[in-house]
């Protein structure tokens, strides 16, 4: 089976993937001490399924102010047009139009899926219509401002929800891919 695009993310309410400043820290906390255990959410059981990611510059520069790199040596792949210092040895910088960056990151997925993370780069791997699905968990906080996912898309996008659940807390997580 060849390996599919793929994205994974969270949102607020209003539609957005981080804070004015990068803020992260209106995501559920997954300690075993919360009302959401770990791995409630799935990512371990996606991350399984991918062979390779595909993030944005600005969202590789996120990632890495976080801690303690969360990918392992699964290899990643940076859209960026400036120097990259890698923050493992499993990334590497790449340039060039959306389609061709994601062909490259199928073929360094080897057959597995290819995780695609970045509000820009989800937008332009949208409307270049290379998005197979998507799941993406609704937090219900309303955060006002910040990075938008899908505002910014070149054109109008319907979505099929393949499936839907609800989570302690009110989050709603949905599985859908682009018609």
């Amino acid at each position: 089976m060849a390996g599919r695009v793929r994205v994974y993310i969270a949102t607020s309410l209003d539609g957005f993937i981080a804070g004015p400043d990068d803020e992260l820290d209106w995501l559920p906390d997954p300690s075993p001490d919360e009302a959401l255990p770990a791995g409630a959410l799935g990512f371990e059981a996606f991350m399984r399924d991918v062979g390779a990611l595909l993030m944005g510059r600005h969202t590789y520069d996120v990632v890495t102010r976080l801690g303690a790199w969360p990918y392992g040596d699964t290899p990643v792949l940076v859209a960026t047009h400036r120097p990259l210092a890698p923050a493992a040895p499993s990334v590497r910088a790449v340039q060039g139009e959306v389609s061709a960056l994601l062909d490259e990151a199928l073929r360094v997925a080897g057959g597995k899926d290819v995780y695609l993370d970045g509000g820009a780069t989800i937008r332009a791997a949208l409307d270049a219509g290379r998005v197979d699905d998507l799941v993406i968990t609704v937090v219900p906080v309303v955060l006002g401002a910040g990075k938008a996912l899908f505002a910014g898309a070149a054109r109008r996008h319907r979505l099929e929800v393949l499936s839907h659940r609800d989570y302690l807390g009110g989050m709603v997580q949905i599985h859908a891919r682009p018609r």
